[in-house]
């Protein structure tokens, strides 16, 4: 199966990541690494099956070319962290609220 996992750097999408490519899945992750971390997928390097492509759910015509490769698509981006939230109420709705109508 091929899968695409959105905000798959971050601690619970990088961990799904590893998961599905144990039982042989194809893995696309998509990640803008505004809270993820490429640390947490580094390990990913060179696996044929594992492919990172940086860029935001809120690009609809990137989200719309990785979604066409896949058969099924794990949505976990999001803006997370309370400061981040207080902080940037706006872009935080935004990735979270308008992202997930892309997605």
């Amino acid at each position: 199966m091929r899968a695409l996992i959105t905000g798959g750097s971050g601690f619970i999408g990088s961990h799904l990541a590893d998961r599905l490519l144990e039982r042989g899945d194809q893995v696309i992750i998509l990640d803008d690494l505004s809270t993820g971390r490429l640390a947490n997928i580094a390990h990913l390097d060179g696996d044929p099956n594992a492919e990172f492509v940086l860029g935001s759910v809120l690009n609809a015509d990137l989200v719309d070319h990785v979604v066409s490769r896949v058969d099924v698509v794990y949505h976990l981006a999001a803006a997370v962290g309370v400061n981040l939230i207080v902080e940037k109420p706006l872009e935080s709705l935004m990735t979270n609220i308008r992202g997930t109508e892309i997605v």
